[in-house]
């Protein structure tokens, strides 16, 4: 006897069993995925989610205050309260940046609002974009003017903290919630109160207490880079440009490893150039075989959606290296510099090139002691870059025919 379901005929009961079940294996796999505890944490899948997250909400909380920081000084809304609210609240999102790197990073394993919060409070808390210290009786609020009448706790936002801390810390609260979720039921009815504490405190703690450690690697490798830029600072420039031509066409990001390492100075300079000279080579290649929308794209900072196309043909790689290693060459000449947040954008609102020829009274000497004039400016971020890359092009594409434009063909 026939059987009909949804509209069908089927022969059997039995096939319209088989039919339900494979109707079933397909909804589970089209479900959202929640992180329960079930999923197995697998090291690659776990390491490149940290660090597509803690890209992300290094670019949230670094973008905005770069961005705009040049257009509110010199379009005179810096003068106005209107202006230097606005430029407050910009300047906060990279104090923000430690707690905008959990919350990144938790949404990348799919975690519920309650996860999200408590991994990005642990991170935000270790990382050292918050201090605090206990104030005496009598001290007044440099906000409300008002003496404290007993000992108390005070805040200070400063800076971004510790990006590599933040990661490393954040990592660990995303271990700790998948260790509850799948051993402890992620403590069950009384979560919200538990979760806060144990993982979000106790993680925090965790990284606070190995903060100083982290901080030490971390010093000590930007000490090194800098050591070395002032031995051979050619040499350096344009290692630290290749490195970054490279990284920037990665799901890497170049300000968090910038930032990581405190990259200052000439070091600084040479990722910013780095970082413009991939720019350089996508648009040569880009504006002959993709929709204008896409060269545009590039040219405001889009390069690693171009990452597609790099990656399918690893050789388009290579001018990339050839065009930064020479554009490095003014950069330690000039002696043209820039700050840690400055070094990965390039192009991107124009931030390293203003930075290295705009001098700014809130950066101190020790990061930057050096900006050029315009046309020296001009010529080591545009003219320079242009002539590299059309070099690269011309010996990589038509004289060794490594590749052709079309292997940049992409849609983003």
């Amino acid at each position: 006897m026939a059987i009909k379901a949804n509209g069908s005929k089927w022969a059997s009961k039995e096939s319209q069993g088989k039919r339900n079940v494979e109707y079933a294996r397909k909804a589970s796999e089209a479900a959202p995925q929640i992180f329960d505890g079930t999923q197995q944490l697998h090291l690659k899948d776990f390491f490149f989610k940290v660090l597509s997250g803690s890209a992300q909400g290094i670019l949230i909380g670094v973008l905005p205050s770069a961005v705009m920081k040049y257009i509110i000084q010199y379009s005179g809304l810096g003068t106005t309260a209107l202006g230097a609210d606005f430029n407050a609240i910009l300047t906060l999102f990279t104090s923000l940046i430690p707690f905008l790197i959990g919350m990144a990073i938790a949404l990348q394993f799919k975690m519920k609002s309650l996860d999200v919060g408590v991994v990005a409070i642990a991170t935000a808390v270790a990382s050292g974009s918050i201090k605090w210290a206990t104030a005496p009786k009598g001290f007044v609020n440099p906000v409300t003017g008002v003496a404290l009448p007993a000992p108390s706790t005070v805040y200070i936002a400063s800076g971004a903290g510790d990006v590599i801390n933040a990661m490393i810390v954040a990592a660990l609260a995303v271990f700790v919630t998948w260790l509850v979720a799948r051993y402890l039921k992620g403590f069950g009815s009384v979560a919200i109160i538990l979760s806060p504490i144990i993982v979000g405190g106790g993680v925090g703690w965790i990284g606070k207490e190995i903060a100083p450690y982290v901080a030490y690697v971390t010093t000590w490798i930007g000490d090194v880079v800098a050591t070395f830029t002032r031995l051979a600072p050619i040499p350096m420039a344009m290692l630290i440009a290749m490195a970054f031509a490279i990284i920037i066409i990665t799901p890497v990001s170049t300000v968090g490893i910038a930032l990581a390492i405190s990259l200052s100075g000439i070091g600084s300079g040479a990722a910013g150039m780095g970082v413009a000279a991939t720019t350089i080579v996508l648009l040569i290649n880009s504006w002959r075989v993709n929709k204008p929308g896409v060269t545009v794209a590039i040219a405001l900072g889009a390069m690693k959606g171009m990452m597609p196309s790099v990656f399918a043909k690893p050789v388009t790689m290579i001018p990339f290296l050839l065009t930064a290693a020479i554009s490095g060459i003014p950069v330690a000449l000039f002696n043209i510099q820039g700050t840690p947040i400055t070094a990965g954008f390039g192009y991107i609102g124009l931030v390293s090139p203003i930075q290295s020829m705009v001098k700014d009274p809130n950066v101190p000497s020790t990061v930057m002691n050096n900006f050029v004039n315009p046309m020296v400016g001009l010529i080591a971020w545009l003219v320079v870059p242009i002539i590299a890359g059309l070099i690269s092009q011309y010996i990589f594409s038509k004289l060794l025919k490594l590749y052709s434009p079309m292997d940049f063909q992409q849609d983003l």
